[in-house]
Formats: C-alpha cells, structure tokens, sequence
C-alpha cells in the first residue's frame, strides 16, 4: 500500500492456466447473534465424493455469508430438503427452501459436470441469500491476487471466494501488480513491462487473449474499469503523476496538480464519481471527485487516520481504505457521503499487531478482502464489516497480496 504509493512496480502476463488444489484454506469462528438458523439435514445424497462435496461447500458458503447458523431440523428457521447425486459424468441437484415456518419458500435444481459441483453449491447458496434475507451474496463470486511462491516471481492467482481452486493465470516470471476486475465480466486489467516499458492490459480468461489499454510513455499503473466502460488509469506522460480516465481509445486527463503525485482511482457503483490518493501538502490522502467536474474533495480529516491509501468503493455505497493509526496499517470504512469534517472512519480490522491493507469490496458490501502482513509475511484475509471475526486464507507456502474482489 504505501510501498504501491511510493514507487510504480511493473509486471508482464502470458495467457497459461495452473490449477491448485486445496491450497487455501477457511479459518475463523462467528457470532450467534443476528443470525437465521438453517438446516441441511433434510437434503439427502448418494455418499459420491460430488455429493459430499456440494453439501460441505454449501454449509460452509452459508456459514460464511454472515446471515446462517446451521442446526438440526427441529429448531431451524430456515429448512432445506432435497438431494443431491452424482453419475460417472453429472451431479444432480433438486432442493425446497422454506422460512417462515414454510409460508415462505423457493424450489431449485440444477444438473452441471461433476467438475462443477463447487459451482452448482455455490449458486444455491447465492439463492439463499437473496432470497431468505433480501441481501446481496458473494458465494459465486471470484477474488484475484498477485502470489508468490519461494524465489519466484510474482504472477497473478484468482480463488473461489471460498478460497479454494487456487488458479495460477501468469507464468511471466516477472514482478506484477494491480490486477483488477473488469464489471460484470471474466476479464481483468493489469500493468505489464511485457515489451520493455510499462504497459495496461486487457486479459479475457474465456478466450486468454490480451490486448493493450494503455501503452504511454512512462507511468502507466492502476487501471480500473467503471461499469459504464471508462478506465480510470494513473500515468505520467505530461511529466507529473497523474489521474487520467480513457474511453474508446480517448485519454482525458483529470488532476494538474503541480507536484503532486495521484494513485489507486476506484469508481463509485454508478460511475459517476472517482475516489482515489493523492499526496498533496507530501501526505498521502483520500479524494472524491466528480468526473463531471473535475474537482478533488478530501474525504477524511480525522486526525486518528494520519495517511490513507487504496480506496474502494463498495457496492453499497461505503468507501474501504488503508489508514495508519496508531503505527500500524488498518482498514477504515467511511459513508461516502458523510460529511469529511465531522465523520469518523471505523476501523474494520483487528489490532492484533499485524498491518492490514489493499481492501477489495465482496458484491454483498459487506465483506472486505485484504493483506494481512506480519513479521513480513503476507498472505489474505476476509473481514466481516458486521462484526464477525476475520477469516483467514491460508496459504500451504508462499505470499498473498493485492487482491480484488469480482463484482
């Protein structure tokens, strides 16, 4: 976060695929309070690995998701019944949700390759949620990151939200950063010294082809795309470090601060508004800015948080940023329409002597993936904005960061 603020890092992508298997794991205990109990004792299986498979990553997705506690039949208030089976080459799925003491309830099925049983549990779960709360879900949703494993170099990962099937996407062998999400899409954007200098990419994971965003001279870093199409991008082909936002091959830059370095732009859910740092007055802080007209509005004066880096606006309306406080990194949560002299950010992460840092929204605005670093080590953790303790992802070997999470 501060290091991403300081110095520009720049990275490089070939289009290969490696699949890793139970390389992250969950960890963490949750509240009893505000929860839904569910049951899954009444959907049935043929005992097949798939079936097995589907029931545990369902309950585990419920669990996760902050609304469910699972319990036995008799003391539930959400049942599920059913059953699950699996052939040589399918899993099947048919399952009645009921709530509201079964005034309420949905029926669900579906039939996919036994190599989707992850999958099929996963949008169940999405169902569930929304439609037993009325909230967003996160269950099918993906989180990329940059990895690196012993001496190698950095490549960029993608994981299920659950933190398993860890992917390798890169096998450059070259220093990366910033991979991000393109909206609604199975592609992401990238920064890549592919050619010598610094370049934006393009990478379509259903096709692996790339193609390049932005290939300026010199800085060219942090690119995000909003979900109306325009890329928020930072480069420095005017001589300083600045905002710039691109639409069909168009550059129009945003900032002419002289002196002054931008970084980390994010869009707000309409794409209406930009929140991004800058380090004017030589502390790095955050700033809205209507991209109509162009004007930088400081979003925090607390003085608990001294510097502010990596902002993210959540779906719901809320911005997530690094902060320092205290001597230690953490991550702050603040309205976005809040007003910036009287507001409070809250931090969202523990004081356990660790630095939390580069915060990525899940779609349900509610949960929030970021670096944990301790004794310099770094690997990713998921936080409960809602009060539920961390969980952490695991890593077999190796190190975690920068992730973003799929919207």
């Amino acid at each position: 976060m501060p290091r991403k603020f300081k110095k520009i890092v720049i990275l490089a992508l070939l289009c290969s695929t490696t699949v890793f298997s139970a390389d992250i794991k969950i960890s963490g205990n949750v509240r009893t309070d505000g929860k839904q109990t569910v049951s899954l004792s009444g959907i049935s299986s043929d005992n097949s690995a798939q079936s097995r498979e589907f029931i545990a990553v369902l309950k585990n997705d419920l669990v996760r998701s902050g609304w469910f506690i699972p319990v036995g039949a008799e003391s539930a208030s959400v049942v599920l019944r059913g059953n699950v089976s699996s052939s040589a080459s399918k899993i099947s799925a048919t399952v009645d949700a009921n709530w509201l003491a079964g005034q309420r309830g949905f029926s669900w099925s579906k039939e996919a390759p036994n190599t989707q049983a992850r999958d099929s549990a996963h949008a169940l779960c999405d169902q569930v949620v929304t439609r037993v709360t009325g909230k967003p879900s996160m269950a099918s949703s993906k989180i990329l990151f940059i990895g690196k494993r012993g001496a190698a170099e950095t490549e960029v990962f993608m994981c299920d939200a659950d933190g398993a099937r860890v992917q390798q996407l890169t096998s450059d062998r070259k220093l990366c950063m910033s991979p991000t999400w393109v909206p609604g899409k199975n592609e992401f954007l990238y920064t890549s010294w592919l050619t010598g200098g610094a370049a934006v990419y393009k990478v379509n994971l259903d096709t692996n082809q790339r193609e390049v965003i932005s290939s300026q001279p010199g800085v060219n870093h942090g690119a995000v795309q909003s979900t109306s199409g325009y890329i928020a991008l930072i480069l420095s082909r005017s001589g300083g470090v600045d905002l710039y936002v691109q639409s069909a091959g168009k550059l129009n830059r945003i900032t002419r601060s002289k002196d002054v370095n931008e970084s980390s732009p994010a869009w707000s859910p309409d794409g209406s508004s930009i929140v991004y740092v800058s380090d004017e007055g030589r502390i790095p802080r955050i700033y809205r800015m209507n991209v109509s007209d162009k004007q930088g509005r400081r979003l925090n004066y607390s003085p608990a948080v001294r510097e502010s880096f990596a902002p993210e606006w959540s779906p719901l309306g809320q911005i997530a940023f690094c902060g320092r406080g205290g001597g230690r990194y953490g991550i702050y949560i603040l309205d976005a329409d809040a007003d910036p002299r009287t507001s409070t950010p809250k931090l969202v992460s523990p004081a356990d002597g660790a630095d939390y840092e580069d915060p990525s929204w899940a779609p349900d605005g509610r949960h929030i993936v970021c670096t944990r670093t301790l004794n310099y080590r770094r690997s990713l953790v998921i936080l409960d904005t809602m009060g539920d303790p961390p969980m952490a992802l695991h890593s077999i070997q190796g190190e975690w960061y920068l992730p973003n999470w799929s919207k």
